[in-house]
């Protein structure tokens, strides 16, 4: 019924999954282990073109059924009644929008590793060169900076004139988190709430 509550079973359900892999670890073999945490690092070198024949029809069917919901979202950006009186049904809305959202998410996870704040930066960073919230445009602008923007991630964690690798979270971390702070922030002045 709100975002708060979303975002707390979501959490909740993070913590519990997180517990769950801790226990299998416990039990696990040992090199499956390290292969386990150098997945969660993230990283694109683990990808194979072999890969994209169950990665790429996965997103293509999670993006279009995102551009499905250009329309509810636009509404939605006015608030839920105003979607009601646009005929919009809030709650199927809500569903198909958390479901392609998972299929994306899920899917580039699987085989890259959990690569942290691109699904937090790149929609703040599409709205804002971009200049509207027009869902028309930002599902596109969102999906070709999050390629362009995880593309010069996976480019930095390659170190200069050795054969190291960084993670690409750490990468992402180092560039997202001051971009976080200031979306935070100017959110925070544009509401009047600074204190």
């Amino acid at each position: 019924r709100s975002a708060a509550t979303l975002l707390l079973i979501g959490v909740m359900v993070g913590a519990a999954s997180t517990a769950i892999v801790g226990v299998l670890l416990i039990y696990a073999d040992p090199r499956r282990v390290q292969q386990f945490l150098l997945w969660g690092l993230g990283s694109f070198a683990g990808t194979s073109w072999a890969d994209l024949r169950l990665l790429l029809p996965l997103v293509v069917v999670g993006v279009a059924v995102a551009a499905l919901t250009v329309r509810p979202l636009n509404a939605l950006l006015l608030g839920e009644g105003y979607a009601r009186t646009m005929g919009i049904t809030v709650w199927r809305a809500r569903l198909v929008t958390c479901a392609s959202a998972a299929v994306l998410a899920g899917a580039v996870t699987a085989f890259c590793g959990p690569i942290a704040f691109l699904g937090l930066v790149v929609p703040h960073l599409s709205r804002i060169a971009l200049g509207t919230s027009d869902h028309r445009v930002l599902i596109p602008g969102a999906v070709l900076m999050g390629a362009a923007v995880a593309l010069a991630c996976g480019v930095l964690s390659q170190v200069p004139g050795s054969d190291a690798v960084l993670p690409v979270n750490a990468v992402t971390a180092l560039l997202g988190a001051p971009i976080v702070v200031v979306v935070l922030l100017r959110s925070r002045r544009g509401l009047g709430i600074e204190r």
